[in-house]
């Protein structure tokens, strides 16, 4: 019959145990770094995209008739709201104005493009919609609110 080990020994085991390799280390490190990478990457775009849904709601304050703008005004308040805020890229440029529907419709779609390491790139796509007639429901696109909800 086998004998158990001793408790000494066990415990001398234990203690040889604590901590992680310098293989684990290097595992932690390069997770972490890319996750820094990646969260250095994509937290601008995000933030620019915040920024424009600012811009629209700046179009909705009150006292402010927005189908009583015109399209140069409505695109003058937008850019120079841009220009204080530094938005810098090409995207949130393409600012389209509806006229044709019942109310005033403002869309900004866009698409940001940045490169992560080597070939590898981060694609962020951004929908940002103004309905006049419901300036409540600001920069979402208006598919996902005239949808009926599955749940």
């Amino acid at each position: 019959m086998k004998s158990l080990p001793s408790r000494r020994f066990l415990k001398k085991s234990l203690q040889q145990q604590r901590g992680l390799t310098l293989i684990s280390w290097v595992f932690v490190l390069i997770i972490l770094a890319f996750c820094g990478m990646f969260g250095f990457a994509v937290v601008p775009m995000y933030a620019e995209n915040m920024y424009v849904t600012d811009a629209l709601k700046s179009l909705t304050k009150p006292g402010v008739n927005l189908a009583d703008m015109s399209d140069a005004e409505i695109n003058k308040k937008l850019q120079s709201f841009y220009m204080v805020n530094n938005v810098r890229s090409e995207g949130p440029q393409n600012i389209v104005i509806d006229r044709r529907s019942k109310a005033l419709l403002i869309t900004i779609d866009y698409e940001i493009r940045t490169n992560l390491f080597y070939n590898i790139d981060v694609a962020t796509r951004f929908q940002n919609h103004l309905d006049a007639d419901r300036p409540n429901l600001c920069c979402k696109p208006l598919a996902t609110h005239s949808a009926p909800s599955k749940y």
